[in-house]
């Protein structure tokens, strides 16, 4: 087919030159035409033809206007029945160096030379057929325009030979699309849309050269792209694989979505670690994963649990770490991941790490997102995000976060999407329907297509598949596509492409395929097949049926066996859309419920996020105590699951939502259960900073706790924001108050001789403790004497601010209550700010001191290093007599 081709637009320019020329040969026949082939080389040979006995031939200028016309058509007429007999097979074009078509010798071409990806043959002499018959339908319909018939409209005809050749060109430059082999054209009914990734050069070019900065100088970059839904923002990012791979680079995809569970970024980059190869180079990957973590590698442990098999857990970097802050955990979070994606992006293997759809990531995403992005300890890593700026509510924080890292210096490279050209439509048109692209009518197409869908590609691959829906758009007996262009342009359609999906699946609510795309739509932009068997409940439909629908309609992939997912988000988007308002929640319900009961128990801590994801969006309607408990309980495990990962927008929301299908009245029947919920609730959502609610759930545990001890981190997360907006007298009064109850008053009255009077009882005391009694105290188990210890450091904290001559003698009471009754998480911070005191100006017992200071970090060490060392300083009181100690307290 190759030199048929060649051929054909040897021919076809000779016939525009002379057209160009002002000449109309009139009557173009193959005993007219010689071809002459230059070269040795069978492909590279070239192909001239030349045009004899122009008898016949007319001269435009000679012509009117409409005679001219009429003499083009003859021609194009005329070429388009040569071109069908050459490429039928008919006309042997390779034999001589220099022949006339109009030797009428069969095709005898072999496998080199003949046409191995088209399965027509020769028609027989004397046979009739029809012309184009067997070709591929690009040629078929070329030949078709050129020829017409009396009942074809003028814009299904060429006009010119100049559009014919350029045609053929493209056929030449595109042949793997343009001449689909006749084999596989016979079941083209159904529409078949092009993955060719069109337009946005300069984009690509954008992304590819930030890509090489990176890959070349180390330094990391940031880019964001920016667009409406369906823009092909995914896409675009898609292009810069083949660069990425050439050079080496591995690609990170995190993909958020209206269902984001907690910790997808911790989920992508465990699944990165999975694949990591056992050869060499993946085992020095791991190797430097492992060093670089150093022993914070226990610290994403629970999050990415890859990480765990890559060293052994008896190892001292998997030693358990004793339990801090949230806010605490959070940092080290953060800091880990910095090391970590640091270690896998080096010069010899940059990465490109992709945040698609960010506009759906909560804001502890976009925290720890906003972190890594301005590290230090991160080079040959490209940033790459995308997000809809279109919605003003899922953008506006996604821009505080860009605004964010912006502020730290570190350049944003913005590249907004907005509609493709229309020469790109045309172009995908053409290649989806195999039409010519200079046919008159495709581009009539074309630019309703593209007015219609605003230039959108994930609406114009839809709307494209609606029109063959409504039969506006269909293959017709002559294996080639055709189109109502009138009622196309007539079609009323919403310019919002969620909305217009929306309405083109409500055509579908006959379908019995329907429910299962609502059903699809509420488990995530993701989900795996078993997950979906589970949910839905479609009598009679086969799964495999049901795919071949979603596939088939553009609305669903199979990526594998295991797993599907949506073709993208507007199109989940507008499959939700589709269930009633009224009927959502008991949807959402019934999901649930069907994946509680249909999930095998072992398999119930992997699935519990799909499955409290459904309930809590029905929990309104959950009645029955006994529903109630396991609704609460399933939400106290997704809580705690969400924190261990330090997801906790997601564990607050959980945590939240157990409370509020208990209710009040649970506090009598199940106490316990609501009590674990309430103190859960407080942790996440101080981390969230949701010291509003914070507040609210604090006081219900206060009202309803039947003991002090169940108090505590109700008064402790008070405390905690009380801090945090600066109220630190109010601090200092609540704790004296708590104190007080604990046994531990403080003085009313606060002067130097009460002060004295602590420090020399404290130190009498000490005297009894050698280093070793100090360094193998037991550890403090009195729940209220914990309790204290806390109480006393948020004093401490509090008094450093505003009432600094306190906290001498709450040093000494912590001392007191470790010699007492153990060490606590808080005793050497304490043991510390007591060396301070002893180096102070009116006592100067330096070598006390000294003591004392290495006893407070052999007590750490010892311990495990479950505190950092104390930052600490010295400061005078007024007086200049009374030396006061700032620590750092967890």
């Amino acid at each position: 087919m190759e030199q048929r081709l060649r051929v054909a637009m040897s021919i076809t320019e000779t016939l525009d030159e002379f057209h160009y020329g002002g000449v109309a040969c009139n009557f173009l026949s193959l005993d007219h035409i010689i071809l002459q082939w230059t070269g040795n080389d069978i492909d590279g040979r070239y192909c001239s033809a030349s045009l004899i006995n122009l008898s016949r031939a007319v001269v435009f200028a000679e012509l009117s206007e409409k005679d001219a016309k009429e003499a083009i058509r003859k021609d194009l007429k005329e070429l388009g029945l040569i071109l069908g007999a050459l490429f039928s097979g008919e006309r042997d074009v390779s034999s001589d160096v220099e022949r006339r078509l109009s030797d009428d010798v069969l095709s005898d071409f072999d496998e080199a030379n003949n046409d191995d990806e088209c399965d027509h043959q020769p028609s027989k002499r004397g046979k009739q057929r029809t012309l184009g018959d067997g070709l591929p339908t690009y040629l078929s319909s070329m030949i078709s325009a050129m020829v017409g018939d009396d009942t074809a409209e003028v814009s299904e005809l060429y006009d010119n030979a100049s559009d014919v050749l350029k045609d053929l060109q493209v056929a030449a430059t595109n042949p793997g699309l343009c001449l689909i082999p006749v084999a596989k054209e016979r079941d083209r009914a159904s529409l078949v849309m092009s993955n060719t990734f069109y337009g946005r050069r300069n984009e690509v070019a954008l992304l590819t050269r930030s890509l090489q900065t990176v890959a070349v100088l180390g330094k990391p970059n940031v880019a964001v792209i920016s667009g409406r839904g369906g823009a092909g923002k995914t896409a675009l990012v898609n292009q810069i694989k083949k660069p990425l791979e050439d050079i080496n680079g591995r690609f990170i995809r995190v993909k958020f979505d209206l269902n984001t569970q907690p910790a997808v970024l911790f989920s992508a980059l465990d699944s990165f670690i999975e694949e990591i190869s056992d050869d060499e180079e993946g085992l020095e990957l791991k190797q430097r994963i492992k060093d670089s973590l150093g022993s914070e590698i226990s610290v994403v442990a629970n999050s990415m649990p890859n990480i765990a098999k890559l060293i052994d857990k008896s190892s001292s970097r998997f030693a358990a770490t004793a339990e801090v802050s949230t806010i605490h955990q959070h940092e080290q979070m953060k800091c880990a991941l910095c090391k970590f994606i640091g270690s896998i992006a080096t010069r010899k293997n940059p990465i490109v790490l992709f945040l698609d759809d960010l506009h759906w990531a909560d804001k502890t995403s976009l925290d720890v997102i906003q972190r890594i992005t301005v590290s230090p300890d991160i080079s040959h890593c490209f940033f790459l995000s995308c997000y809809r700026d279109n919605d003003f509510a899922l953008a506006k924080p996604v821009e505080s976060m860009l605004d964010g890292i912006q502020s730290q210096d570190v350049p944003i490279i913005k590249v907004p999407l907005g509609r493709l050209e229309i020469d790109y439509t045309h172009e995908f048109i053409s290649e989806t329907l195999c039409l010519p692209p200079n046919l008159k009518s495709m581009k009539q197409l074309a630019n309703a297509v593209h007015h219609k869908t605003g230039g959108l590609i994930l609406y114009i691959k839809n709307f494209m598949y609606e029109l063959c829906e409504e039969g506006l758009l269909c293959f017709n007996v002559s294996r080639r596509w055709q189109f109502d262009l009138d009622q196309i342009r007539q079609k009323d359609i919403s310019d919002d492409v969620v909305e217009y999906l929306k309405h083109r699946m409500a055509k579908l609510a006959k379908s019995r395929y329907l429910l299962g795309l609502r059903v699809a739509s509420c488990l995530g932009s993701s989900f795996s097949v078993n997950t979906f068997q589970r949910a839905v409940d479609m009598k009679g439909v086969n799964l495999d049926d049901f795919v071949q629908f979603v596939e088939g309609n553009g609305f669903i992939q199979r990526v594998n066996q295991s797993t599907m997912h949506w073709a993208h988000d507007a199109v989940q988007q507008a499959a939700y859309k589709t269930i009633s308002s009224s009927k959502v929640e008991s949807l959402h319900l019934l999901i649930g419920g069907r994946l509680l009961v249909r999930t095998p128990k072992e398999d119930i801590d992997e699935c519990v996020f799909d499955i409290v994801e459904q309930m809590n969006k029905g929990f309104n309607l959950i009645k029955t105590p006994e529903q109630k408990f396991d609704g609460a309980q399933l939400n106290l495990h997704a809580g705690q699951k969400a924190m261990s990962s330090l997801s906790f927008h997601s564990a607050a929301k959980y945590f939240v939502c157990g409370i509020k299908i208990l209710g009040d009245e649970f506090w009598g029947d199940n106490y316990d259960l609501t009590l674990s919920l309430h103190q859960k609730a407080l942790e996440a959502l101080f981390a969230i900073g949701d010291c509003e609610s914070m507040d609210t759930i604090a006081a219900n545990i206060l009202a309803n706790a039947t003991c002090f001890e169940d108090e505590v981190n109700a008064h402790l997360y008070r405390m905690r924001h009380l801090s945090s907006i600066g109220q630190s007298n109010e601090v200092i009064r609540k704790c004296k108050d708590l104190l007080r109850r604990l046994g531990e008053p403080l003085p009313t009255e606060i002067c130097k001789n009460v002060i004295i009077e602590e420090f020399v009882a404290t130190k009498a005391k000490l005297k009894a403790f050698t280093e070793e009694d100090l360094l193998t105290l037991p550890d403090m188990t009195d729940k209220n004497k914990l309790a204290t210890m806390l109480f006393l450091s948020y004093t401490v904290n509090a008094a450093i601010i505003c009432q600094p001559f306190l906290i001498p003698l709450l040093t000494f009471r912590g001392m007191n209550l470790t010699l007492d009754h153990g060490v606590s998480s808080l005793s050497a911070s304490c043991i510390a700010t007591y060396g301070c005191w002893l180096v102070n100006q009116q006592i100067s017992d330096f070598q006390e001191g000294f003591r004392i200071g290495q006893v407070a970090t052999k007590l750490m060490n010892r311990r495990g290093g479950e505190n950092k060392p104390p930052s600490i300083f010295i400061s005078l009181w007024p007086d200049k007599r009374v030396a006061t100690a700032i620590s750092s307290v967890p």
